[in-house]
């Protein structure tokens, strides 16, 4: 491999990256995340906090 077709490669990863990073959360990520969340809470305070 040369090092250009490795440059175009890694462009073409961090390209891929950025669409990722800026695609909003899929359905299972956000409940995932709020039950991430949860859980801290309810950790963080010894209860439920909300």
């Amino acid at each position: 491999m040369t090092d250009e077709e490795f440059d175009e490669l890694l462009a073409e990863a961090r390209r891929e990256i950025r669409q990722q990073h800026l695609a909003p959360p899929s359905p299972q990520d956000q409940r995932d995340n709020d039950a991430y969340a949860t859980r801290a809470r309810h950790t963080e305070f010894g209860a439920c906090a909300h």
